[in-house]
């Protein structure tokens, strides 16, 4: 009672110290080695933006109170005002497989398909209420008009309102023709946006005429595809007329998005189509809320309106929507559907299906319990003991050891310690019953038998759990601070639950065998149990000695029992030690093992690194599905988001001194600044990087090109260089800051570096003509602008990757491919700023290099893995090596063990390897935990085998480790394989692997614990000194 009242307080105080400031998870996203130079970077840069921000909103409020006017960025208290539906408040998005291999466009019936799904909303009136508006007309004469945005569809061009046969057909005849294409991409600039006339050669320039008319019958066409006509008769033509538009730079927007990568014009068949159907916000009643209220009131607006919507969708569609993605609604296609309304739930009916089978696996593991130990009581004590061996682990480590880092890998520890935890209960339980049978001298009083069951069994579990323990703690060796704080965690899971059997389940066994053992447990419900004499503690030890000396029979009744056992020890120590100790059946085992290890060996070595998008779900989920095809069938359109990948001048390495992730997750380190001078060297080296990757075609298939055909480049140094030569006022100046006609005008742009704080201080104000959707430079410039209020401690530019995006975990030579070009540029730049000034810190020092997706730190996260995940399983043999040493004193013993530890990691890595796997994050995670599952059963025997009774000869060694230890291995693998069963069907990628990890890694360290390496010690046949018999 003690014990349980006592783990119960550290409970509460867990409960008070740990759970008081919300959810205990410690943020995925700090989950780095600090000192790798992407991870120094990324918090150089992110540090610096809010330091900077912080900065200047302190001066803005200084300004603001002492009534002058602002340090730049505009009033943070007044955002912009929006009608109501005019801002896009959720997305629905819809995915098409096509069933045939003629494709999604190729009969009106499929395209049919598509049409229902994507009309379901607007078939309803009320979805005028919800829908994206879009608004025309001018507010102050009343003309004001709105209609629902249209879904961004290729359903758009199909169902085009007009289509002009002629006009097609004269595009697509002149886009055929051989040099055309390149021909008018050469000139689109000039022809739409009127940039870049100047740099056109005179063959080009004699070719404007043509590309003009050429663009107007292009834009004749596109300029109707707006989904309110009847379906185009001429399917085929339409197809073809955008297959040809996908290969023009600045019109391939108006199709790239709808079609999936192998989509060409030798090739005008699209496997995979996508649309999005867009949601307004602020719904009505709750537009005042988004210009008025502050920031958290504003949040709870923005929820309640999520809420609203979702209780519409969910009212009105969600059963149509479940009809028309069920696979069974069309032959033609599969259709899938996700939005941000209904993400979240469907997230959370999968989490509540994984947890109930993971339930079950407890439940399995406590009807094994019961069955096995032959008690309700003992079993619920020990199923109590399991899960309080978490908590009180989780104490130590954050308020005795002071560990704030908390990582969900943490929650696999309840698993393990289900597993490892249930073994011990094995190994006591069967040390107490063998008791009964070991003669007068352990059975004189139950003193003296739990005296015997705790030295026994103590020590056997103090083995494997020291070894288990070790074995986790080499993840310390990691420099990733979630993989360390796990490995931490999970030993201390394990010696908690040592100590808790030591402890708490003793003593239950205590209060078993003076209430329960002897009697049925409620009542008739339940079968009496024999009793077992002498066992009984109110007997006085010296009328039981008595008594034994008196009575001629009573000896060799004794040997008897302690010969006998139970029938399933007997069974592990006769049959199953007579077949390991016949020769040929251990030369068959010999033969068997080591053409499995050399097969093992060889697929082993063939683990590759993932080489596709790592999967989160079940790869059947619809949802997962869904995620696949976006992310591996589509090219990268201007619609999709690209990762920003930045630039800056002015910063150093953050600083990182007296940063610990384990004892302070938040605390990364200090942003440093160099002592950065804006001045026209610096103006110049930034602009012309700003022209190098707007212009170096070495960079095209790196940068995402926006919607006008241009790359997704921002540069705010553009914006301040036409502010200066065009005389300020840029609002009124737009055309000529897009044109760029500032450049070659002869004006003197570059700003004296004496006065960059004061022309800055009114730059900022303005409204961004290049970038942003009608807001500030800092703003539009997101970052890009280290303007502090008063000076600017550092300058950026950035653009979106074409490759990489902001929520996709792709594969690391993907990654890291674009990393390498990118770093390389950065280089570059740093040369140029070495050539140029004087010196290098006029500048700012060396050009950083980052991304704000945190994609580069992930990649080195994945690399750290893939190289740690053996090393460290290796490590962990090692370390098991010395401690069995330690424990046994025997060195070929320990030897055969680890020799046996690693066939089993061996084998595990061949096993998932031939089932498929390859090397990705969670793979990499299982591998570096796998020596911390592998060692229990072979420690177990080896203790066994050296414990031994009697003559000490290596049959009667064999012999009496398979029966003191046979049973108890047994029970502990059998609970583990049948409780990870559950965990194959759960949806999570994550628990379902670790389920196939688990079933694989216990039953394969159960076999080779049983026959290779008691056939090793049968075989080598190394005489032990005979050990004393217990008395």
């Amino acid at each position: 009672t003690a014990t349980i009242l006592f783990c119960f307080l550290l409970c509460f105080l867990l409960g008070r110290f740990t759970f008081g400031a919300g959810s205990p998870f410690t943020d995925e996203n700090s989950s780095f080695d600090i000192y790798d130079v992407r991870s120094v970077a990324y918090d150089s840069f992110r540090l610096a933006r809010e330091q900077v921000a912080f900065e200047r909103d302190i001066f803005e409020e200084q300004q603001q109170q002492a009534g002058g006017g602002g340090g730049g960025g505009g009033d943070p208290a007044a955002p912009p005002t929006f009608r109501i539906q005019e801002k896009t408040g959720d997305l629905t998005y819809w995915i098409f497989e096509s069933e045939t291999p003629e494709g999604l466009f190729h009969s009106a019936d499929s395209i049919g398909v598509m049409r229902e799904a994507e009309t379901l909303f607007s078939q309803k009136s009320s979805y005028r209420q919800y829908c994206q508006l879009r608004y025309s007309g001018d507010d102050d004469d009343n003309t004001t008009t709105s209609s629902c945005v249209k879904p961004l569809s290729a359903l758009n061009m199909y169902y085009a309102s007009e289509w002009n046969t002629t006009v097609s057909e004269r595009v697509v005849e002149e886009l055929s023709r051989e040099g055309n294409k390149d021909r008018y991409n050469a000139v689109a600039l000039c022809v739409e946006y009127y940039m870049d006339c100047d740099s056109l050669s005179p063959e080009l320039t004699a070719s404007l005429g043509w590309a003009r008319r050429l663009n107007a019958d292009i834009n004749s066409i596109v300029f109707k595809w707006d989904g309110e006509g009847d379906l185009n008769d001429d399917i085929a033509s339409v197809t073809i007329f955008a297959a040809h538009l996908n290969e023009i730079v600045t019109k391939k927007r108006y199709v790239d998005f709808f079609f999936d990568a192998n989509f060409t014009v030798d090739n005008p068949v699209s496997l995979y189509s996508r649309s999005i159907v867009f949601w307004g916000a602020p719904l009505a009643g709750f537009e005042g809320n988004e210009t008025v209220q502050r920031e958290g009131s504003r949040r709870k607006s923005s929820e309640a309106q999520d809420e609203k919507r979702k209780r519409y969708i969910i009212d009105n569609f969600l059963s149509d929507l479940k009809k028309v993605s069920s696979p069974d609604h069309s032959s033609l296609l599969n259709s899938y559907y996700f939005m941000g309304a209904l993400f979240f739930d469907v997230i959370l009916d999968i989490l509540t299906q994984d947890c109930m089978k993971a339930i079950m696996s407890f439940v399995l593991i406590f009807t094994y319990l019961r069955i096995t130990v032959g008690s309700w009581f003992l079993a619920l004590v020990g199923l109590l003991e399991i899960f309080l061996s978490v908590p009180t682990a989780w104490f130590l480590s954050s308020v005795v050891l002071r560990i704030k880092y908390f990582p969900f890998l943490n929650s696999l520890s309840l698993f393990i310690v289900a597993a490892i935890g249930a073994d011990d209960i094995f190994v006591f339980m069967d040390a107490y019953k063998q008791s009964a049978h070991r003669g007068d001298q352990v059975n004189s009083s139950f003193e003296s038998r739990m005296d015997w069951v705790y030295r026994r069994s103590g020590k056997a579990m103090l083995i494997t759990s020291c070894t288990t323990c070790t074995a986790f703690l080499c993840t310390c060796f990691s420099p990733i601070a979630g993989t360390r704080a796990f490995g931490i965690f999970a030993a201390l899971v394990i010696l908690m639950d040592y100590v808790l059997v030591m402890t708490l389940f003793c003593t239950a066994t205590v209060i078993y065998h003076n209430y329960f053992e002897s009697r049925g447990f409620c009542g008739c419900f339940l079968k009496k149990q024999e009793k077992v004499t002498p066992t009984k503690s109110d007997i006085p030890t010296a009328i039981l000695v008595a008594e034994n000396s008196d009575n001629s029979t009573a000896t060799p009744n004794a040997n008897k029992q302690e010969t006998e056992g139970d029938k399933v020890s007997t069974f592990f120590r006769t049959t199953f030690a007579s077949t390991i100790m016949r020769p040929r059946i251990r030369y068959l085992i010999c033969l068997l093992s080591t053409t499995w290890v050399i097969i093992a060996s060889y697929y082993a070595s063939q683990l590759r690194a993932t080489q596709s998008t790592e999967q989160f779900l079940d790869e059947n989920h619809p949802l997962q599905k869904a995620a696949t095809i976006l992310s591996s069938q589509f090219p990268v359109a201007n619609q999709d988001a690209g990762a920003k990948i930045y630039f800056i001048w002015g910063l150093g390495d953050v600083d990182r001194r007296g940063v610990s992730q384990l004892y302070d997750p938040e605390k990364t380190g200090v942003p440093t600044f160099n002592e950065f001078q804006f001045n026209e060297k610096c103006q110049r080296l930034v602009l012309d990087a700003c022209h190098t990757l707007k212009r170096d075609e070495a960079y095209e298939a790196n940068i995402k090109r926006r919607a006008s055909g241009l790359r997704s480049v921002d540069c705010f140094i553009e914006e301040f260089a036409a502010y200066n030569a065009l005389g300020g006022n840029l609002v009124d100046k737009c055309d000529a800051v897009k044109a760029g006609t500032w450049k070659n005008d002869g004006s003197n742009w570059q700003v004296p570096s004496e006065e960059v704080n004061n022309v800055m201080s009114q730059f900022v104000k303005e409204t961004s003509c290049l970038a942003g959707d009608g807001e500030d430079i800092i703003s539009s410039y997101d970052g890009g602008v280290g303007w502090n209020g008063t000076s600017l401690l550092y300058a950026a530019i950035s653009f979106e990757s074409s490759v990489i995006d902001p929520w996709s975990t792709l594969a690391e030579d993907v990654v890291r491919k674009e990393y390498d070009t990118f770093v390389a540029l950065a280089r570059n730049f740093s040369d140029q700023l070495s050539q140029v000034c004087n010196e290098p810190e006029e500048c700012g020092g060396d050009v950083i290099m980052t991304d704000t997706s945190q994609k580069f730190i992930f990649m080195n996260n994945q690399k750290i893995y893939r190289t740690s995940a053996v090393s460290g399983s290796m490590i962990g043999v090692a370390i098991a090596f010395v401690v069995l040493v330690a424990s046994t004193g025997k060195v070929h013993i320990a030897f055969f063990a680890t020799l046996s530890i690693l066939f089993v990691l061996v084998s595990v890595i061949g096993s998932v390897t031939i089932g498929g796997w390859t090397l990705g994050t969670n793979e990499a995670i299982l591998i570096s935990i796998l020596a911390g599952f592998s060692v229990d059963y072979i420690v177990h025997l080896a203790h066994a085998y050296v414990e031994a009774e009697g003559s000490g000869t290596t049959e009667e060694r064999v012999r009496s480790a398979f029966g003191d230890m046979g049973v108890s291995v047994f029970s502990g693998m059998f609970t583990s394989v049948v409780a990870s069963v559950p965990l194959f069907f759960c949806k999570l990628t994550f628990f379902a692997k670790f389920g196939t990890f688990l079933c694989l890694t216990i039953a394969i360290s159960w076999i080779f614990a049983n026959f290779v390496f008691m056939s090793m010690l049968a075989q080598a046949n190394i005489p032990i000194k005979a050990k004393a018999k217990t008395t």
